[in-house]
């Protein structure tokens, strides 16, 4: 369900207007909606975009198509379109699903759960165990998508990563806003991957707009001045994983409870090798970001007299689980 049309937020303007013409056909609440986004974030090159289309469809005149080159605001209108529909394909209710990319909570951080088929982050808490939806962004990801390679291959990397620390604004040029976050890329698998690159952030993005094309960055996660300065807020409080999937698949409750039930099964066996069981906790995190082939399992395993954590990248060929790293969280 999205939020009355009181809350301040560019995203949701966008989506409860372009929900207005869609399943309303209330051109006149969508102007509304539309005019009060202007308002609040004139800088918001879509709104106005959609705010100038829909002025001149109720007078008669033509509107933007895909096959049109000329640009608007310094935007292609076939950017501004493809930026409404990913906003506008946001799943409904996502308060009673669960995403299939995760399978057991952490219980000491929250997630926030990129898909770069829809350009959407997830925020999920924990609620005994399950990922449970909070709420949701628009990203921008890499110009040339997911799946980073290289040092400059201008893609967004897919897996599992930990916000470390904020970016000292000193470091920070315009092009990255209100703020930046370091992501550990990276990680352990990347490494033994010959993945190579650094410098790859959760920042802002330049006080004259408000939001980046879909495809837009160097491989980093951009989002909207306010939202993160949010998400700083929040990893300030809270560690912060964030999961980079290609797509994010929405399950009902019965459905993910018997996912995890046939991964749980699967893994109970999947012990590091070379340590003693008894020093070999629960898992205590469960993700799944590409498929159930490929699990990554966060764990604490017993060290004199305390616990150390773990992540381990496990990979199945055929009916044969195999380790792939292991690495300090």
């Amino acid at each position: 369900m999205l939020p009355s049309l009181a809350i301040a937020n560019g995203d949701q303007k966008i989506r409860l207007a372009t929900e207005e013409l869609v399943k309303s056909g209330n051109a006149d609440k969508a102007m509304q909606i539309l005019n009060q986004s202007q308002e609040e974030h004139p800088n918001f090159r879509l709104s106005t975009f959609l705010q100038a289309e829909l002025f001149s469809a109720m007078a008669g005149g033509q509107i933007a198509n895909k096959s049109k080159s000329e640009v608007y605001g310094g935007e292609a209108p076939q950017n501004l379109l493809e930026e409404l529909k990913l906003r506008y394909s946001v799943p409904a209710n996502l308060e009673n699903l669960r995403p299939a990319q995760i399978l057991k909570m952490p219980t000491n951080a929250d997630v926030l759960l990129v898909d770069a088929s829809n350009s959407r982050a997830y925020l999920l808490k924990n609620k005994d165990g399950d990922p449970v939806w909070d709420k949701d962004y628009y990203v921008t990801i890499g110009k040339l998508g997911v799946g980073k390679q290289k040092e400059g291959d201008l893609k967004t990397p897919l897996g599992i990563y930990t916000i470390t620390e904020q970016v000292p604004k000193k470091y920070l040029r315009s092009l990255f806003g209100a703020g930046a976050l370091q992501l550990n890329f990276p990680n352990a698998l990347d490494q033994q991957m010959e993945i190579t690159g650094s410098g790859i952030w959760v920042h802002g993005v330049p006080k004259n707009t408000y939001s980046r094309a879909p495809k837009a960055s160097d491989g980093c996660l951009a989002f909207s001045n306010d939202d993160i300065q949010e998400i700083i807020e929040l990893s300030n409080n809270r560690k912060v994983h964030v999961a980079v999937s290609s797509s994010v698949q929405w399950l009902n409750k019965m459905d993910w409870d018997a996912r995890v039930m046939k991964v749980s099964r699967e893994i109970t066996a999947l012990k590091p090798p070379n340590l003693k069981p008894a020093r070999i906790k629960a898992p205590l995190a469960i993700y799944a970001p590409e498929s159930l082939s490929s699990l990554v399992i966060d764990r604490g395993i017993s060290h004199g007299e305390g616990v150390r954590l773990y992540r381990e990248y496990w990979d199945k060929n055929g009916n044969t689980w195999t380790l792939k790293v292991k690495s300090r969280t």
